[in-house]
């Protein structure tokens, strides 16, 4: 979808931070994830819970590795807001 000059676009990012087998820091990153701003949770605690259900099966069902290391421990998670705004159409 094209946009004009001034156009505002925005997303939200949820970033996910796990520690592997080899106590080195693991990122994944989703974009536009369910969140409470938007109205997809009832409340903090629910979003909380969520998240941690994801994280949890991510390390349980061991989907992803890191230079062959297993995700093992769950850091942290946040969900930033971005937006952005076209000032040049080249």
């Amino acid at each position: 979808m094209a946009t004009e000059l001034g156009d505002v676009t925005s997303y939200k990012r949820l970033y996910l931070q796990f520690r592997d087998s080899a106590a080195k820091t693991v990122n994944l990153t989703l974009d536009n994830p369910k969140n409470l701003d938007d109205g997809d949770y009832a409340d903090l605690a629910a979003q909380d819970a969520a998240i941690e259900g994801v994280m949890d099966t991510i390390i349980a069902k061991n989907v992803f590795h890191n230079s062959g290391n297993d995700l093992v421990a769950k850091v942290n998670a946040r969900i930033l807001d971005y937006k952005s705004t076209d000032v040049v159409d080249v």
